[in-house]
């Protein structure tokens, strides 16, 4: 059973949000964080060091406002208003990433830098009907066949020690980066056939599935059950040390200079992929089973009593589960970026971004942005963005400089905060970098 409620966390946790590329953030050019979108984005400082947390919620398929109803105190749950926003496949995705440290050096006409990241991905990809019958019940699928195929989740931990480097030319700026990723954890399910049929007389449920279940860095016991029991700080130490899941990715990029204030620039990144190989289990799911009812997800959220053992170990017992250690390989999922900026004065600065990234399919997304420098200290960003049937998402980034502490935190959604539960995406990065020399020395204004 630790089994089940370890898998059924995980994918609960995975319901949180879904990927977008940020889209703010380039417009930060005087933060050496800004580089992890666009590489080409050139430094306003000789010198760079610090560090950076970021975590995003984005949900395409639903928002809370359409279940959740908070009145007098209490929240009420709707679980029929959940369908209305659904589509037939919805792809919903929670990320993290931990710039734990950076430094980045001038040389001449060149930058070089060394970064280490901490990330964790998990994605749900998932069809309407499985909520539906999970809330509805099965009246309306009586004699018909759902196919569930659709129904497929990744989630992965793992570092990345980078290697950055940026050249810069009269008429361009090539910059790019290559990363060994060290993978720490893997959970991948993706099935060939998922359905079930729902007879007419007795509305009896047959369940067939052939898939597979991968695992890496979980975990386990003797039994080669999962447990956490012998999780402690050798575990910990033995997983951060080893380079048993290697895998890389490379970014890069290219700024063309069309005049002193207008250029026109392209960066990709998270070309890569992880070959796990380490803790590996695979378990091929095949077979079919027979149940009556189903109503789990309904019963959990109205507060009924819900008991799941014996309908798991009935499956567990007419599946034929096969339980193979083979390496795999999990790619991550790539993004592009084009953009055009023009400096208006030299602090001042109006861009046009067209984003996107890959996850199953192509997710894109536009933003009109504006950067203003505010005396020797403050820079303030502002951004307007279309993105996952949403529009328009205001952003925001603010940078604080007293000296040679760069503080800034940037968003590229404000709506959240007016109003949390009607939303469709949020995101936020904080950081503190320590930068010192400029490259261009401040100017001031012209003496009369």
């Amino acid at each position: 059973m630790k089994r089940y409620i370890f898998f059924t966390f995980i994918l609960f946790t995975s319901l949180l949000a879904k990927a977008q590329p940020e889209v703010t953030l380039p417009y930060m050019r005087n933060v050496f964080q800004a580089s992890f979108v666009n590489p080409t984005t050139m430094p306003e400082h000789t010198f760079s060091m610090g560090f950076s947390v970021f975590g995003q919620a984005i949900s395409n398929g639903f928002q809370p406002k359409s279940f959740l109803n908070y009145r007098n105190d209490t929240m009420y749950v709707n679980l029929n208003s959940l369908l209305g926003d659904m589509n037939d496949k919805n792809l919903i995705y929670v990320g993290e990433n931990v710039d734990i440290f950076h430094i980045r050096v001038k040389g001449k006409s060149s930058f070089t830098w060394f970064a280490m990241r901490q990330n964790a991905t998990a994605t749900l990809q998932y069809p309407r009907e499985l909520f539906s019958l999970a809330i509805e019940g099965n009246k309306q699928f009586v004699g018909s066949t759902l196919d569930l195929s659709n129904l497929k989740t990744d989630i992965s931990v793992y570092n990345e020690y980078t290697v950055g480097y940026l050249k810069d030319l009269p008429g361009w700026t090539f910059a790019g980066r290559i990363s060994l990723l060290q993978g720490l954890a893997n959970i991948n399910f993706n099935p060939k056939s998922l359905k079930i049929d729902i007879d007419t007389a007795m509305y009896a449920h047959t369940a067939a599935a052939d898939g597979q279940l991968r695992t890496s860095g979980i975990p386990k016991d003797a039994e080669g059950d999962i447990s956490f029991d012998n999780v402690d700080g050798t575990w910990v130490t033995n997983k951060l040390s080893g380079f048993a899941n290697k895998g890389f990715s490379i970014n890069g990029g290219a700024t063309y200079k069309y005049d002193e204030k207008m250029k026109l620039s392209f960066s990709f990144y998270d070309i890569g992929f992880i070959k796990w190989k380490n803790e590996v289990e695979t378990y091929t799911l095949k077979g079919q089973t027979k149940f009556e009812g189903l109503d789990i997800l309904g019963d959990f959220l109205r507060g009924n009593e819900v008991n799941v053992d014996s309908l798991l170990q009935k499956m567990e017992d007419d599946f034929t589960r096969d339980t193979i250690a083979v390496s795999y390989t999990t790619w991550l999922n790539p993004k592009f970026n084009f953009s055009a900026t023009y400096d208006i004065t030299r602090r001042t600065t109006l861009g046009l971004t067209f984003a996107a990234f890959y996850n199953k399919r192509l997710y894109p997304s536009i933003t009109l942005g504006f950067s203003q420098g505010i005396g020797r200290f403050f820079q303030l960003v502002g951004t307007a963005s279309i993105y996952q049937r949403s529009m328009p998402n205001l952003g925001v980034g603010l940078v604080i400089k007293p000296g040679p502490l760069q503080i800034f935190v940037v968003a590229d959604n404000l709506y959240p905060a007016i109003d949390p539960l009607a939303f469709t995406n949020a995101n936020v990065r904080v950081g503190i970098n320590f930068v010192f020399g400029r490259v261009n020395p401040p100017q001031g204004l012209p003496y009369r």
